[in-house]
């Protein structure tokens, strides 16, 4: 795995709580592992449910997986007061300056389309996620609109699942929860 590279979970995955129906976003493959941001589920909260000083920010965060979900992570494009970021894709970094960026935010230099927050991150050891993709868990996409990253589209991973090719379009229209179909 190559960072910048999204994994597309595969229909086996549909009784895995933390997984079905996920897009990932890989941040960061090193040696250590690979760190990845579920970049399609909503979470319960938004950025103003979390801090009183962040009331005025209405920006929904979205699960980033089940690793560590008591912390807040965030991806943003490129922008130039965003300095210890990390670049992820040719427009997308990963930000660790979560003050500065909140600053950003409620100044209007880093607008509300251009950043999306995760609580917690999907993590694995190298030989792990490689394991998984060989059993077919993972799926990892040729391409993507860094844009489709950024964005709220609800139907996404179903659109990128039947990319794959004929015999994954019938599993693109499973319901969330097919045990209660």
């Amino acid at each position: 795995m190559k960072k910048g590279q999204i994994l597309v979970s595969n229909y086996t995955l549909v009784n895995d709580i933390e997984f079905n129906k996920t897009l990932i976003l890989i941040v960061e493959s090193n040696n250590e592992g690979i760190i990845g941001f579920v970049f399609n589920k909503e979470s319960e909260y938004q950025l103003k449910d979390i801090d009183e000083k962040l009331k005025g920010i209405d920006l929904k965060i979205y699960k980033g997986g089940p690793v560590m979900n008591d912390t807040l992570h965030f991806i943003h494009r490129f922008n130039k007061f965003l300095t210890k970021s990390s670049k992820v894709t040719n427009e997308i970094y990963w930000g660790t300056e979560f003050k500065k960026a909140i600053e950003l935010i409620n100044s209007g230099k880093l607008k509300k389309d251009d950043v999306k927050f995760f609580i917690g991150y999907s993590g694995w050891d190298k030989n792990q996620l490689k394991d998984e993709i060989e059993d077919g868990s993972w799926h990892i996409l040729k391409k993507i609109n860094d844009n489709d990253i950024l964005e709220d589209k609800s139907n996404l991973w179903k659109l990128k699942l039947e990319e794959l090719g004929e015999y994954f379009k019938i599993w693109s229209n499973s319901p969330e929860n097919p045990n209660l179909n």
